[in-house]
């Protein structure tokens, strides 16, 4: 991987991404709705930071991260995916170092997204004051909103692992009120 400055967003989402059940709860919806899940946990990094959730602020937030998800990590996961099999026609170590020199660049360029987030929220933003749960959840569900995605009763266990994850479960009627 590249080398990025140290960052608490960055370690935030690593760590979040390492807890039980998270990252294939976070797969599941971004294979389900396409969900920018570099996005989705820089929502959540903000809320634990930041008591005050974004709001109105999230358009531009969401369009910047949706114009660098296009241009920079889907090209790359293409590709990624692609080699998954087709490296396969090269010899294994040629083809398994080509694929792992991919998913390098494609977790690099999410990397960057996050970073790139960060920055303009640290412009948008008054200063942080001590984030919450509620925030958390908050930034979430604007997220979703913000992007169109309609979660559905089938997406609340992933929702709940996510929210678990980052000390926020309980605020998950926030997120997906009960029917």
């Amino acid at each position: 991987m590249s080398a990025f400055p140290a960052h608490p967003a960055w370690d935030f989402v690593v760590g979040l991404y390492g807890q039980p059940e998270v990252a294939p709860a976070c797969l599941e919806l971004q294979e389900r709705h396409g969900i920018d899940v570099t996005m989705m946990l820089f929502c959540l990094w903000r809320g634990s930071i930041d008591g005050q959730p974004l709001g109105a602020r999230m358009a531009p937030l969401a369009q910047a991260a949706r114009t660098w998800h296009m241009s920079a990590v889907l090209p790359m996961r293409a590709a990624r995916r692609w080699l998954k099999e087709d490296a396969k026609r090269l010899d294994d170590r040629a083809g398994t170092s080509l694929y792992k020199t991919v998913l390098s660049a494609e977790i690099d360029c999410e990397h960057g997204e996050l970073l790139m987030l960060a920055r303009l929220a640290e412009l948008q933003c008054d200063t942080p004051d001590a984030g919450s749960p509620q925030a958390m959840a908050e930034n979430l569900a604007t997220f979703f909103k913000e992007t169109g995605t309609s979660l559905a009763e089938g997406d609340r266990a992933a929702i709940t692992a996510i929210l678990y994850g980052a000390g926020a479960a309980e605020e998950i009627r926030r997120v997906l009120p009960v029917a």
